[in-house]
């Protein structure tokens, strides 16, 4: 599921249209100061605003509604609980009341504007590196990070694990299947089948970590063979018009 995500990610990338023919360091700015806007300005509306506009032009990209409910999701349910705790325990005037099973749960409208606030910036934010991601392939991100001065051991590490990402990720589901194959995860529900599953897991993760090093290894002596000396070529901006 991880991975299709990111390779369908990485498809919609490198499409034709407007978003991704605009130039990297361009969208980059734009969405570097439209977070700052969305976390510094106060109040909730313009982070709405920005969900909103973003949300739009993902769909003209026509960017799968799975995609975009995987991504935004996760993210504000971590609101929500921030969100219910500020208008219930932050304290204010009283703004409405809820009855649950003899316990009465006020809100307060300080807490409920400010819990407002908090989950629309999340998720502003979150739709904001979305489309950035979808709009932008991680080579030309690399590139225009490089452009604006970033430290090239940052795009480096980013770049790599972005490459490797998915090489883990293959590594890591054959070792699953061959520990279910060998029924290292038990459909029963007692006890010993919850540490039996519990023991594949750690051994997996293990392997995962064993098989991440030898990679590392094996990589960094493949780029001393090819000459790496930490300068990444390619493509060079020219200067604005």
């Amino acid at each position: 599921m991880i991975r299709e995500s990111y390779l369908m990610v990485d498809a919609i990338a490198q499409q034709d249209n407007l978003f991704t023919r605009m130039d990297a360091r361009i969208k980059v700015l734009l969405c570097t100061l439209t977070l700052v806007a969305v976390i510094g300005i106060p109040g909730f509306r313009l982070p709405l605003g920005v969900f909103a506009l973003v949300m739009a032009a993902l769909l003209t990209i026509k960017t799968p509604v799975k995609l975009v409910i995987g991504r935004v999701v996760p993210p504000m349910i971590f609101g929500l609980i921030i969100f219910g705790l500020l208008t219930f325990f932050q304290s204010g005037q009283q703004m409405f009341v809820i009855s649950i099973a003899g316990f009465k749960l006020v809100g307060h409208s300080e807490g409920f504007y400010l819990g407002l606030t908090v989950l629309t910036r999340i998720a502003a934010s979150v739709s904001v590196l979305l489309f950035l991601s979808v709009s932008t392939p991680v080579h030309e991100l690399g590139y225009a990070l490089m452009w604006m001065r970033v430290p090239e051991v940052i795009v480096e590490i980013l770049l790599l694990t972005y490459r490797y990402l998915f090489v883990l990720w293959d590594e890591g589901m054959r070792i699953r299947q061959a520990q279910t194959l060998r029924l290292g995860y038990s459909s029963e529900r007692n006890i010993q089948a919850w540490k039996h599953s519990v023991k594949s897991t750690s051994t997996l993760m293990a392997m995962v970590f064993i098989r991440a090093y030898d990679r590392a290894e094996s990589t960094f002596s493949a780029m001393q063979t090819r000459a790496y000396n930490g300068k990444t070529s390619g493509r060079n901006y020219k200067s604005w018009n």
